[in-house]
This record gives structure tokens, sequence and C-alpha cells, in this order.
């Protein structure tokens, strides 16, 4: 049985190499490609919404907070406040001082980061700046207070909490550039694919 199907495919080979796929069917290809592509665009785009919604809730939360908190009078007061706040903080409990040494070291390495993209988008910079600046004040001003405050346990505890959610927050922003990074990098592909 197959000798006679060899057979036959030999003796019709030109009949075979003769006929050629259809042309409608690559573009029909195509069209089912590119309706595909657009669902990915659309679901980017609705991440892309949802995070700058989460960005600017954060954003007005602290900018509040913010706004109700008394300034800095004194630059020199504030430092001295700062230096007796470390002090107390390794008084109250070392492994809290390690803790917030961590976080400001782990912040400091994530700002270094985020500032790389000073150049290429500088108003999503400026926006994530003023998110960390927010926060930062925050805990500056719970740090000036840490001196004069009886419950510096509970006080310390808001700030490595700040802490956490400022790192939380350049891991938030870090994670939104790489997305929009890969967007771009995938347009990119595809106009040049396209092309």
């Amino acid at each position: 049985m197959s000798s006679r199907l060899e057979n036959f495919i030999r003796d019709h080979r030109e009949e075979f190499d003769g006929d050629e796929p259809d042309p409608t069917l690559w573009k029909k290809l195509e069209r089912q490609l590119s309706s595909r592509e657009g669902d990915s665009k659309i679901y980017r785009m609705a991440i892309i919404r949802w995070t700058a919604v989460a960005a600017a809730a954060i954003l007005v939360t602290f900018g509040v907070f913010y706004y109700t908190s008394k300034p800095d009078q004194d630059s020199l007061a504030a430092r001295n406040s700062a230096a007796q706040a470390n002090d107390i903080i390794t008084a109250i409990n070392p492994a809290y001082a390690k803790e917030v040494y961590h976080f400001t070291q782990l912040i400091e390495l994530k700002q270094t980061e985020l500032k790389k993209i000073e150049k290429e988008q500088p108003t999503l910079y400026k926006e994530f700046l003023g998110d960390i600046t927010t926060l930062d004040s925050s805990y500056n001003a719970l740090k000036k207070e840490l001196p004069q405050n009886p419950n510096r346990e509970q006080l310390l505890e808001a700030m490595i909490e700040n802490l956490r959610l400022q790192t939380e927050l350049l891991n938030h922003q870090l994670l939104i550039i790489k997305k929009i990074k890969q967007a771009k990098k995938t347009s990119d592909e595809n106009s040049s694919q396209s092309i």
C-alpha cells in the first residue's frame, strides 16, 4: 500500500509542486495577529492607568499630611534634633536602630536607580520625586518629634513604617518605569517589524 502511494507521489510530483497557497491566506493571518496585539496593548494601558490612579492617591494622602504638619524653622536645630533622634533610637532599641539604618541605605540605593530616568522622562521623575519627598518630610517630622515625645517606642515604630512605605513606593515606581520601558521596547520592535 505504501509503495503505491510513493509511486503515485513520484509520478505526480510536478502537480504537487505547482500549487501555492492563496495570497489572501497571508492577509487573514496578519489580521488575526494584529488583533491579538491590540488586546495586549489595551491590557497594558489599563495597568498603566490603575498604576497612575494609585500613585495619585498616595500623592494626595501624603500631600495632605505634609501640608498639615508644621515646617522646620531652624536648620541647625533640626540637625541637632536629628542627631539626638539617632542617639535616642539606639538607646530605645538597638535592633530598631539597625532596621532604620538598613531602610535608609535601601532607600538611597533605590533613589539612585530612580535618578537614572530623570533625563529620559523628567515629568515622571518629578512626580515620583514629589511622592518620595512627601514621605521623607513626614519621616523627618517624626524624627524631629522623637526627643520630646514620651511615647518614643510608638513613634519609632511609626518612623520605621514610614521608611517601609518609602521603600515600597520606590519599588512600585521602579516597576512602573520597567513596564514603561518594556512597552516602549515592544512598540519599537512592532514598528520595526511592520516596516
